[in-house]
């Protein structure tokens, strides 16, 4: 004689709209910032960095990007440098120099080109700060490495130069050196302006990711179409 158990089944409980929506809000800009944690690795070990130097330098330029060191005070204005956006790319291109994984001359080609297009697109807007369209000093920094670099490995390297710091110095340094500038985003009230911006993956540090990945996808493809850097096939 067979004995009957009751069966128990165990059914999946519907989440309501507001936990689907809260679960998105969560986990939608979490990937995307992995995402981004793994693409600027990659693109820092591009430039010469080794791995655990490309991680040290995007958890630099994560954290560092909520601090601002002050600098120079202009009344109740404060000059400050943000670690991020501006003390972390001056480190990756002083390393990048000191190596001579790029050329210094033409790094300082590439800044001086990038600087002198993004002065011209940079806008100041009061309350806000120094905007500019995203796509400039990308676009800037990847012509200016592989036109310095002729398509060639340095590329990559020149165009983070030259994006960084480069938007660094016109955007920024220039802009704030203008005491007409400086008055009209201070205001009349006391405020910190940064160099370099600040908040979590600001437009210097999306700069120079944007940089490298065009002039690396850019150098490549002129390589294989154009022939150029013989040298380097087999590499």
């Amino acid at each position: 004689m067979m004995n009957e158990f009751p069966a128990i089944a165990i059914l999946p409980v519907p989440f309501s709209p507001d936990q689907v929506l809260i679960a998105l809000a969560v986990l939608i800009p979490a990937l995307v910032i992995f995402n981004l944690l793994l693409i600027s690795e990659g693109v820092f070990e591009s430039i010469g960095l080794r791995f655990y130097q490309a991680v040290l330098v995007t958890a630099g330029a994560l954290l560092g990007s909520l601090i601002n060191i002050p600098l120079i005070p202009v009344g109740e204005t404060v000059i400050a440098v943000n670690v991020g956006g501006a003390v972390i790319p001056l480190f990756v291109t002083a390393e990048m120099v000191a190596r001579g994984r790029v050329s210094r001359l033409k790094t300082l080609a590439a800044v001086a080109a990038v600087s002198l297009v993004a002065y011209a697109f940079a806008t100041p807007v009061p309350g806000t700060g120094i905007t500019m369209p995203f796509y400039v000093a990308p676009l800037a920094g990847a012509a200016a490495g592989l036109l310095l670099a002729r398509g060639c490995r340095a590329a990559p390297g020149l165009a983070y130069a030259g994006g960084t710091m480069g938007t660094l110095l016109g955007a920024d340094i220039l802009n704030l050196a203008n005491p007409a500038v400086l008055a009209a985003l201070a205001g009349s009230k006391a405020t910190v302006l940064s160099i370099g911006g600040a908040g979590i993956f600001d437009g210097i540090f999306i700069t120079g990711v944007l940089s490298v990945l065009l002039a690396a996808y850019a150098g490549r493809r002129l390589r294989e179409a154009a022939g150029v850097c013989p040298q380097e096939r087999g590499d």
